[in-house]
């Protein structure tokens, strides 16, 4: 009779219905708490919570006067952990305006120091660690010096029959600043012109200035300029020989010639290295045919060889002329000169020779009385 009973109670549309809503609101309740759970909890946990954030690659900032000295040994940067709430760690990395901090290095002056770094524009709330958070450095004095600069350059690649002229630098010294001791070592400030085997051009090239040691190892300083321009003139191959002149032509009767350059009595040849071996001077050739007065000539320099050429290409002479008689007589009369000169000093001589004996015989004479 009982399960009759039971039966039509669940054969009841409105009691069904009732249970379903109830298991609905129930099932309801159960995904919402797991997915979002109820508001005020989430809320109180949030706050509560305490979470660590590690931030890697944090840049120092360094306390010390950058013209003054110069510090070795620190790292460039540091890794940073917080720990506290997460939302203070959230709204800090947001912001991003923390730092790391050297103490004041200028007090600590020059030498070897262990310091301390420090993080800055933290909230209370949250600890930190640096790693690492103590470190070893070297304080020394801010140098800077002037040094030339020397071309290196292999005149190998030059073409044999060129020559390669003097360098010429778009600055020929350099300012070198880093600290004491490694400025202490510089051996050698130094430009690398590289180019092409066979050179028969001119060279123009922009160059990094190098630094390094008496080893050869390169230093870490400043350079100031840190890239100049190099120019390497590269031409045929020059000799510089004498010019030998020659006179030529017919003489006027009873005239004597005397030929002079004017100026440098020297010629620059330049052309193949080979033909330029064998030439030691240039012969020019003077004519001083119906040359009856002192006159001066420009006379084209003559090559030894076609393929050279002649710097300058063009010189001046002087020629003088005088009479053969008066050159005689001059010369006569030179020797004359000197002949009297002669008897004048030997007369000289004999005179002074007689004056000593006759003070002698006096001497002798007054010594016996």
């Amino acid at each position: 009779m009982r399960k009759q009973q039971d039966d039509k109670f669940l054969e009841n549309k409105w009691v069904v219905r009732g249970l379903s809503f109830v298991i609905s609101l129930l099932l309801f309740a159960y995904v919402y708490s797991e997915n979002y759970g109820w508001s005020t909890s989430t809320s109180n946990s949030s706050i509560s919570t305490s979470k660590r954030e590690t931030i890697s690659n944090v840049p120092i900032q360094v306390d010390i006067d950058t013209d003054e000295y110069f510090i070795s040994g620190l790292p460039e940067t540091v890794v940073l952990t917080l720990t506290g709430p997460e939302s203070v760690l959230v709204q800090t990395i947001s912001a991003a305006d923390y730092r790391i901090v050297t103490e004041d290095l200028d007090e600590l002056g020059p030498g070897t120091h262990t310091i301390q770094l420090t993080a800055e524009n933290l909230s209370n709330e949250i600890d930190y660690s640096i790693t690492p958070s103590r470190v070893n450095v070297v304080i020394e004095e801010r140098v800077a010096i002037e040094s030339p600069v020397e071309v290196r350059f292999d005149e190998s690649l030059v073409d044999p029959q060129y020559l390669a002229g003097i360098p010429e630098l778009s600055a020929d010294t350099v300012t070198l600043t880093g600290p004491a001791s490694t400025i202490s070592r510089v051996d050698s400030v130094y430009v690398t012109v590289a180019a092409e085997n066979g050179l028969t051009n001119t060279v123009n090239m922009n160059t990094v200035v190098q630094v390094v040691d008496a080893s050869g190892n390169k230093l870490n300083v400043s350079v100031d300029p840190q890239e100049i321009s190099v120019r390497i003139p590269i031409s045929l191959y020059g000799k510089e020989v004498p010019l030998v002149i020659q006179q030529i032509g017919v003489p006027l009767e009873g005239k004597i010639y005397t030929i002079e350059v004017d100026g440098e009595s020297s010629v620059t040849l330049t052309g193949d290295k080979s033909v330029l071996a064998d030439i030691d001077e240039v012969i020019l050739p003077v004519s001083v045919t119906g040359v009856e007065s002192n006159t001066t000539q420009t006379l084209t320099i003559p090559v030894p060889n076609d393929t050279l050429t002649a710097t300058p290409t063009t010189i001046k002479v002087n020629i003088r002329v005088s009479d053969a008689s008066e050159a005689a007589a001059d010369s006569e009369a030179t020797n004359d000169e000197g002949e009297s000169s002669s008897s004048a000093d030997e007369s000289g001589t004999i005179a002074s020779s007689a004056s000593d004996g006759l003070d002698s015989e006096a001497s002798q004479s007054e010594s016996s009385s």
